[in-house]
């Protein structure tokens, strides 16, 4: 992040600038002073900018380095952390999005057109300045929507369907017949549409029968899927991923599950077939949920979760097997407490023998 800033460094006025902020500085503090990159509070170095969302960074503020901190206004800064530049914003978080937007490097898609190590099937639709980079196959009856980029080795399986403006990193697989909306990213490894993991015990009890899995996957506009995840296709009809939803790393999302719109899925998640999703909710990382159930609309799991039956509206769960995160945590406070009450009372478990 350094380098792509010092290539085009901003001064501390342009940045409050571009984002709303009051300036809160010493009278002799030079305002129009390059800053050469971000850094958190206790790394950062004298050119850089830093952010404070919190009572905790404040308080690192006062022995960081940092020329300028971007500070929510709800956060109060000693005052001997106030020999630079403050900028007040409603959100460091949300102020740091804009900042974060203006150093960022481009980002490098590959070149317009198709690239001669590609292979793309005859009938396959390539859209009007697609990007289909090296070793990228696209198959039979597939559409590559305008503006779409295919970095090197994604593969598109036959009768796919790709929107405008997306960005399959490398590595990407899309399988058979599965549909992607606009605007979606899908980072390296992600793999979309893979057998649901179904099987039977054979009628002659000596192994195991493979389900056929016929389905297909459907993604909605604007969804980001992490590394190395994957999305099973329906055993018949789709698996489905609503618009705006956010997927991490390493998440495995079984058969026809139907997550909803803006949906927020931390790494090493894994959700089993059929299960729904409602709009909004937030999942936390390493959670399992079960097959055939439903997480209603804008409730949130704790990390580590283990869902074993529905969720309600609303509801925060967490533990395993998860409930109320409150009844959760109550008995977490009682499970710390074991130790101390088994040395009271072992005497009275298992008293000392006579002489």
């Amino acid at each position: 992040m350094a380098d792509a800033a010092s290539r085009h460094p901003r001064s501390i006025e342009s940045v409050a600038a571009l984002i709303g902020a009051r300036i809160e500085a010493p009278a002799s503090f030079d305002l129009s002073a390059a800053i050469e990159g971000l850094e958190t509070v206790d790394r950062a170095g004298e050119r850089h900018l830093t952010f404070v969302g919190n009572a905790r960074f404040a308080r690192m503020l006062a022995e960081s380095r940092a020329c300028a901190a971007i500070v929510s206004e709800s956060v109060e800064v000693p005052e001997e952390a106030r020999g630079r530049a403050i900028l007040r914003v409603p959100s460091a978080d949300h102020a740091m999005i804009e900042v974060l937007r203006l150093f960022a490097p481009r980002e490098q898609l590959p070149p317009m057109g198709v690239d001669r190590t590609a292979r793309v099937d005859p009938t396959a639709i390539i859209g009007e300045g697609a990007r289909i980079g090296a070793f990228a196959t696209v198959g039979r009856g597939a559409v590559v929507g305008p503006r779409t980029a295919l970095f090197e080795g994604a593969r598109l399986y036959e009768d796919c369907i790709l929107g405008e403006d997306c960005v399959l990193h490398s590595g990407v697989v899309i399988r058979e017949r599965c549909r992607i909306g606009d605007r979606v990213i899908l980072a390296s490894g992600v793999v979309i549409g893979t057998d649901g993991f179904g099987y039977r015990p054979s009628p002659d009890g000596r192994g195991i029968v493979k389900i056929p899995h016929i389905g297909f996957v459907e993604i909605a506009d604007d969804v980001e899927i992490g590394a190395n995840t994957c999305v099973d296709r329906g055993k018949f009809g789709a698996t489905r991923i609503g618009a705006g939803t956010k997927i991490d790393n390493l998440c495995q999302i079984g058969h026809n599950v139907e997550i909803g719109r803006c949906v927020v899925i931390s790494g090493l998640v894994g959700i089993a077939g059929s299960t729904r999703i409602g709009d909004g909710v937030q999942i936390g990382g390493g959670s399992g949920i079960a097959d055939h159930l439903v997480v209603g609309r804008g409730a949130r799991l704790a990390a580590r979760s283990a869902v074993m039956n529905d969720v309600p509206e609303g509801a925060t769960w967490g533990g395993a097997p998860a409930q109320d995160l409150r009844a959760t945590l109550r008995e977490f406070a009682v499970i710390r407490k074991l130790p101390e009450w088994h040395r009271r009372l072992s005497h009275l478990i298992d008293p000392p023998t006579a002489p």
